[in-house]
């Protein structure tokens, strides 16, 4: 299950994983490594703690729990979006869907 929602104190929106069956727990080396693939620029990758990147003029925070913040972004339909594709780099899209 993918949840997205408005986060006022910053001006973002914040994106959680669930899933009932399986821990979810991100390989954000190789997420990043996906996602400059698809054409999306990295910023910073500290493995196990915290991946940058720059997708679609938003800058987004992706973190090894599944959460995900996607700063100034005020559309929650839209970092679904983003999230999804985040989501299937990390290998977890079929989980969290």
């Amino acid at each position: 299950m993918i949840i997205s929602k408005p986060c006022v104190t910053m001006k973002g929106v914040v994106i959680g994983a669930y899933s009932w069956e399986k821990k979810i727990q991100l390989d954000l080396t190789k997420t990043a490594q996906c996602l400059k693939e698809k054409g999306y620029t990295v910023k910073k990758l500290l493995p196990n703690m915290m991946l940058i990147a720059e997708m679609d003029g938003y800058e987004v925070s992706v973190y090894p729990s599944g959460k995900i913040i996607i700063k100034l972004l005020e559309d929650a339909k839209k970092g679904e979006e983003l999230a999804r594709i985040i989501y299937d780099c990390a290998g977890v899209l079929e989980v969290v869907s």
